[in-house]
């Protein structure tokens, strides 16, 4: 059987992964992907509580909160979620909407 290629060295796909790591400092890398990957998931739960609470808040009150210490006033949230350095929580009392946003500088 004959193969041939299309003149191009072969790639792993480890080039878009960013430098090379030396594998003696593999476990600290992965604690750390780890530790981002939490952080993560730690932030998308708390939008999601605060987002459910907006739309209990509205349900019961037939309007939006004017702010977020409106939620745990009311009992729904117990504190407003603390957020990662460099970024709020944008919540637009108009039309109930919350999201992640960069701190402005």
């Amino acid at each position: 059987m004959l193969l041939t290629g299309c003149g191009r060295p072969p790639s792993d796909g480890a080039s878009t992964a960013g430098p090379p790591r030396h594998p003696a400092t593999a476990p600290l890398d992965y604690l750390a992907v780890q530790g981002q990957g939490k952080r993560r998931a730690e932030n998308v739960v708390a939008l999601a509580q605060v987002q459910k609470a907006i739309q209990d808040f509205q349900a019961t009150e037939n309007r939006w909160p004017t702010d977020l210490e409106e939620l745990v006033r009311a009992g729904l949230l117990a504190s407003v979620p603390g957020v990662p350095a460099g970024q709020r929580l944008a919540y637009d009392p108009a039309t109930g909407a919350i999201r992640m946003a960069p701190v402005a500088r």
